[in-house]
């Protein structure tokens, strides 16, 4: 079992700044941990993806805060 949780940002579909998205994503506990560029058929387009993971929190830590 994975002991982390990940989700993934298609940069070009979300509508705030890299720089905001960065700050609200680490604000939330998550680590940007890959940066992926897609390339496309038209060029110079390129899809940018952030990867984004966390610790998977235990049941207790869910709701105290052990640090």
């Amino acid at each position: 079992m994975s002991s982390f949780e990940y989700k993934v940002v298609d940069i070009d579909k979300i509508c705030i700044s890299e720089e905001m998205l960065l700050n609200k994503m680490d604000n939330d506990g998550w680590e940007l941990f890959f940066i992926h560029n897609e390339p496309l058929n038209e060029y110079p387009v390129m899809l940018v993806k952030f990867y984004f993971r966390r610790k998977k929190l235990s049941f207790l830590e869910q709701f105290f805060d052990f640090s």
